[in-house]
């Protein structure tokens, strides 16, 4: 995966969180600027594959989001015990493969989460 593809992934999952909570950019980087310099035009440019962040503000982005860094990093939401449990029986399953059916895999829930959202 390029890392533009990569930033526009995280990007997509902040800023649909981001929505989900009703938040603005302003107002979340209003939540953060307590320990933060961290303005509503540069959360635009993570939304917005413009730019990548430090890890330490991207924790302080999933604390405020209420996500773990999975989710944005990986797309894997551990705040629930039984998809964990899934999710690792999964890679289990994953690490066995090869790189051509890993691909397959990942195109299939690709497809899976676009139906779906």
């Amino acid at each position: 995966m390029e890392y533009k593809n990569y930033l526009q992934e995280v990007g997509y999952r902040l800023k649909k969180q981001r929505i989900k909570l009703g938040l603005t950019q302003k107002q979340l980087g209003d939540i953060i600027a307590t320990k933060f310099d961290l303005s509503d035009k540069q959360i635009s440019r993570f939304e917005c594959e413009e730019n990548g962040t430090r890890l330490d503000k991207l924790v302080e982005l999933t604390i405020a989001l209420g996500k773990t860094p999975d989710y944005f990093l990986l797309g894997i939401d551990r705040s629930d015990e039984y998809n964990d449990r899934i999710i690792d029986q999964i890679d289990e399953y994953l690490i066995q493969l090869p790189k051509e059916d890993i691909e397959l895999v990942l195109t299939f829930v690709k497809t899976l989460n676009e139906k779906n959202n």
